[in-house]
């Protein structure tokens, strides 16, 4: 890259001295300039690719002293804020009823009794935040087309919910969805669903509080 900001920068120079001085391209007087000029801003390329690295470094060190939990508490506020939105739009009783079906889920994860729960949940709430929720439960104890609808309907329809502990239903089904492409030989959604998490959800945990992004091999 500063190889090829000095040659663009020796381009410009040239133009500059010859249509507005109209040195001579041959005379002491141009290769002074040039090179003094290119000198200053490739030095100057220099030192923003070493603050670059700095911060870089500083980053990855911050991520890897954060702990599972400070990671968690950070993203709570979204979960708050998001609970906050369904009392504005749904009555204490609504809401106590959608927790009293989803919480059949947490007990009998993976039971027939539990998938039911969800469903009925789903049906009677579909805009809640633990919808949401509930959607990706569903979808984790599915499998094959059922399984991966499941998982599009979080990123298409309920991105923006969250669970408790911080994490996020939609990046988090697209981190199941890449792995599932992955195991099925689909390199190249995979791939794509991947890099969705790197550059735009960096912060995204699982469940124990750990990032998603140092579980994606690279």
């Amino acid at each position: 890259m500063k190889k090829t900001l000095t040659v663009l920068l020796s381009g410009l120079l040239f133009c500059g001295c010859c249509s507005q001085k109209r040195v001579s391209t041959t005379s002491p007087a141009f290769c002074q300039i040039n090179t003094n000029d290119v000198a200053k801003l490739t030095g100057r390329v220099d030192q923003l690719e070493k603050q670059v690295q700095e911060i870089t470094q500083r980053l990855n060190q911050a991520n890897a002293q954060s702990t599972p939990n400070n990671r968690q508490n950070a993203l709570r506020a979204r979960f708050l804020q998001r609970i906050a939105l369904d009392r504005n739009n749904y009555t204490e009783q609504q809401l106590d009823e959608a927790e009293q079906l989803y919480q059949v889920a947490n007990k009998k994860f993976g039971a027939p009794e539990a998938v039911e729960s969800l469903k009925t949940m789903i049906g009677k709430y579909p805009n809640l935040n633990r919808t949401g929720c509930a959607v990706l439960y569903v979808a984790q104890m599915s499998k094959g087309e059922d399984r991966a609808k499941g998982l599009q309907d979080c990123i298409d329809k309920y991105n923006d919910c969250i669970y408790g502990d911080g994490v996020q239903v939609g990046v988090y089904a697209r981190f199941l969805l890449a792995q599932d492409y992955k195991n099925q030989g689909e390199t190249e959604k995979a791939k794509a669903l991947f890099g969705e998490i790197i550059s735009k959800y960096s912060d995204a945990i699982d469940h124990r509080g750990s990032l998603l992004v140092n579980s994606i091999e690279r």
